[in-house]
């Protein structure tokens, strides 16, 4: 556990998006089906998944932004992010990240640009909780 610094408040962690994590596309066995799936189904863009390594903690996060099931069992779009298990471990599994859930996609990605600084997709379409209707989402995409 970090200590505290009364006097300098600056020396506190950084957020995420103050740490100068250079987010890249990165899609891995179980996105990349997902993305091609909802690209088709919904719409180019439809679907967003980062990954960054901060130097400040010497960690690995994802970021996804993208269509998900709420614990309602509502279809929403979800921006949520999670820090990576570190490569060395034999077992990488890597859980369901924290985030929250919006109306549009816009809004999605509005929050994921603000909270963790990815870039913002030029030409994004604005796909709504209209456009999910009639699209299967697993269950296993949800926040």
């Amino acid at each position: 556990m970090k200590a505290y610094n009364r006097a300098n408040k600056t020396a506190s962690r950084k957020r995420i998006r103050d740490r100068g994590i250079k987010w890249e596309y990165h899609y891995r066995d179980r996105s990349m089906p997902l993305k091609k799936r909802f690209d088709s189904d919904i719409g180019p863009g439809s679907y967003h998944r980062w990954e960054g390594h901060d130097y400040t903690t010497n960690g690995d996060y994802f970021i996804v932004v993208g269509p998900a099931i709420t614990k309602n069992g509502q279809k929403r779009f979800f921006s949520g992010i999670k820090r990576l298990p570190p490569r060395h471990e034999k077992d990488r599994k890597i859980y369901a990240p924290s985030g929250k859930y919006f109306n549009s996609i816009l809004s999605a990605l509005s929050h994921a640009s603000d909270m963790w600084g990815v870039p913002f997709p030029r030409g994004q379409t604005n796909y709504s909780v209209n456009d999910l209707i009639g699209i299967k989402i697993p269950r296993h995409v949800k926040g």
